[in-house]
C-alpha cells in the first residue's frame, strides 16, 4: 500500500512538472493562456515615453504596480499584456490627464513616444514689462526686443533675459510698427549685432513704409530707406554669414548692401517676387511663371534653377520659404499655398490649401505646419517610421475651431502644436490614434494674446494683463529631464 502511494505521489509529480514546464517556458516567452479562446497566445507590450517621467500608467482604470513597470532610458514598458482594447491612462499629482482607447497586439509593442501631461498650474516669470505690445527673442537667447506704440510714434525697448534688465531704448517718433497684413517683424543678425524695425506711418493720405537698423551695442539707429535713397523698399533679411549684408526687395529686384557702406550693393536678380535665405544660399522666385533659383549669398555664382515648372494658373508669389532645395514652399498673394517636395519615392508639386495665414517647417524638414484662420493641418515631406507611422506627400487635419485659432506654432518635439482660442492658451498632440489629447496651457486674462514659444530656452513666453498694462511672462515647457539621475533646469 505504502509502495501504491508513493508511486502515485510520484506520478503526480512528474504529471505536474510535463504541465507546469512547459507553461513556464510559455510565460517565460512572454506567451499568456486566454480562457476565453483555451489556447495561449504571445502577450503584447505598451511602450511609453513621457514628460514629464514619474507618471502612475493605469489600463481600464486599474493602476499597474510601480514595480511592474520597466523602466529602459526613460521609457516604461509594460508587459506581458493579453492582446485585446484597452483604455491606456498616463497620469501624475499636479498634471492634466493623457488617456486613448488602444489595442495591444499579439507579440508587438504599441508605441506612445511622445505623451506630454500639463501642469494644472505653473509658475509665472514676470519680466516687467510695462506696456508691451510684441515681442522677439534673438536668435541666441539673450535678449528680447519689444515694442508699444503711442501718440507720439514707436518705442522699442532691449530687455536682458537674464537679468530683466532694460539694456536698450529706442524712440521711432511719428512712426508705429508694421501691420500684420504685410507679414513681416522684427529681424536680428545671426549674432545679435543688429536689427531691422519695420514701420509705417500716414502722411497726406498716403501710407509710407519705413526700415529703422538698430545697433543695440552702440545704442543707436537710422533709418535704411533714407541711408539707400529709397523709398521702395520691403522684405529686409540679414546675411546669414555677414553682420553688415543685408537683403532686400525694391522695384521687382533682389539686392544686397552693406550697410556700413551703402556703395558696396549688387543686384542679386531682376523681376523677383519673393526670397528665402539658408545658411550658404539665397532662394529666389523668378515671375511670370515662378520658377526657383538658388545662387551664393553674395550673388556671385550663376543661378541654379532649382524648379522646372509650377501649376497652371498661380498668381505672384508674396512668401518663398525654403527648407532646401527639395523642400521649398510657396505663399501667393491670394494666400494659395503650393509645395514642392522631392521626396524620397517622388517628386510632388502640389497645392495644399487656400485662405492660409501661416506655414511652418519642422526642424527636420518632415513635416509643414499650416494653418487657416479657424483650423490647422499638417503636411508630410518624409516617411516617418517611428510610431505613429506617416507616409511621404500625406496630410492630417489637426483641429478645427469655430473661433480664429491664432500664436499657432511647433512645440520643441514637433509632435505637438502650441495655440491659442481666445484667452486660452493649449497645446495639442499629433497622434491621431483614437482621438487627439489638447491640454490647456496658463489661461491669459486677454482675448489676443501674444505667445512665442523659445525651443533653446524650453520656455513659452506671452504678453498678459498686469495693473491695467501689458507685461511679459514665462513658463517652463516641458518638464526639465533627469540626465544620470540629475535634474538641470533650463536656460534662464
Amino acid at each position: 500500500m505504502e509502495k501504491l502511494k508513493r508511486a502515485i505521489f510520484f506520478w503526480i509529480l512528474v504529471l505536474m512538472f510535463v504541465i507546469i514546464t512547459p507553461a513556464a517556458v510559455l510565460y517565460a516567452k512572454g506567451f499568456r493562456f486566454d480562457l476565453s479562446r483555451g489556447v495561449f497566445v504571445h502577450s503584447g507590450t505598451i511602450s511609453i515615453k513621457s514628460n514629464p517621467t514619474d507618471i502612475v500608467v493605469s489600463l481600464d482604470g486599474k493602476v499597474n504596480d510601480s514595480k511592474a513597470l520597466d523602466k529602459i532610458n526613460n521609457s516604461y514598458n509594460v508587459m506581458g499584456l493579453m492582446p485585446k482594447g484597452y483604455n491606456l491612462s498616463i497620469g501624475a499629482d499636479g498634471y492634466q490627464t493623457w488617456n486613448k482607447n488602444i489595442e495591444v497586439h499579439s507579440g508587438v509593442a504599441s508605441e506612445f513616444w511622445n505623451v506630454l501631461l500639463v501642469r494644472n498650474e505653473y509658475t509665472k516669470t514676470d519680466y516687467n514689462t510695462t506696456g508691451i505690445e510684441k515681442f522677439f527673442i534673438s536668435p541666441q537667447s539673450k535678449y528680447i526686443i519689444y515694442t508699444a506704440n503711442s501718440d507720439d510714434g514707436l518705442s522699442a525697448r532691449i530687455l536682458d533675459i537674464k537679468t530683466k534688465e532694460i539694456v536698450g531704448l529706442f524712440d521711432f517718433a511719428d512712426w508705429n510698427f508694421i501691420t500684420q497684413d504685410r507679414r513681416e517683424n522684427i529681424e536680428w543678425t545671426p549674432e545679435e549685432d543688429y536689427l531691422s524695425v519695420p514701420v509705417q506711418k500716414i502722411e497726406d493720405g498716403k501710407t509710407q513704409f519705413a526700415y529703422f537698423i538698430v545697433d543695440p551695442n552702440a545704442k543707436t539707429s537710422f533709418n535704411l530707406n533714407e541711408l539707400l535713397n529709397n523709398n521702395d523698399i520691403s522684405y529686409v533679411r540679414w546675411d546669414p554669414q555677414d553682420k553688415n549684408y543685408l537683403f532686400y526687395l525694391s522695384n521687382n529686384s533682389l539686392y544686397r548692401v552693406d550697410i556700413t557702406n551703402p556703395a558696396d550693393s549688387k543686384q542679386i536678380a531682376q523681376d523677383v517676387s519673393s526670397f528665402d535665405l539658408s545658411k550658404t544660399n539665397v532662394y529666389y522666385s523668378v515671375v511670370p511663371h515662378e520658377l526657383v533659383y538658388k545662387n551664393n549669398l553674395d550673388g556671385s555664382g550663376t543661378p541654379n534653377q532649382i524648379t522646372s515648372s509650377f501649376p497652371e494658373g498661380i498668381t505672384r508669389n508674396s512668401r518663398l520659404i525654403a527648407y532646401d532645395d527639395s523642400r521649398i514652399a510657396f505663399l501667393t498673394q491670394n494666400r494659395d499655398l503650393y509645395l514642392f517636395n522631392q521626396g524620397e519615392f517622388g517628386t510632388y508639386t502640389r497645392k495644399l490649401g487656400y485662405d492660409i495665414e501661416g506655414i511652418q517647417f519642422s526642424d527636420d524638414g518632415k513635416k509643414l505646419l499650416y494653418w487657416t484662420k479657424n483650423a490647422m493641418s499638417v503636411y508630410y515631406l518624409r516617411n516617418w517610421n517611428v510610431s505613429p507611422i506617416r507616409t511621404e506627400n500625406s496630410i492630417e487635419d489637426i483641429t478645427r475651431y469655430s473661433e480664429e485659432i491664432k500664436n499657432i506654432q511647433w512645440f520643441k518635439d514637433y509632435e505637438h502644436v502650441i495655440f491659442s482660442i481666445g484667452s486660452d492658451v493649449k497645446i495639442i498632440e499629433l497622434d491621431p490614434m483614437d482621438h487627439r489629447n489638447i491640454m490647456n496651457l496658463p489661461k491669459t486674462n486677454s482675448q489676443t494674446p501674444l505667445l512665442g514659444y523659445n525651443l533653446a530656452q524650453e520656455r513659452l513666453y506671452f504678453v498678459d494683463s498686469k495693473d491695467a498694462s501689458t507685461s511679459l511672462f514665462s513658463i517652463i515647457l516641458p518638464e526639465p529631464t533627469p540626465f544620470l539621475g540629475i535634474y538641470t533646469p533650463p536656460n534662464n
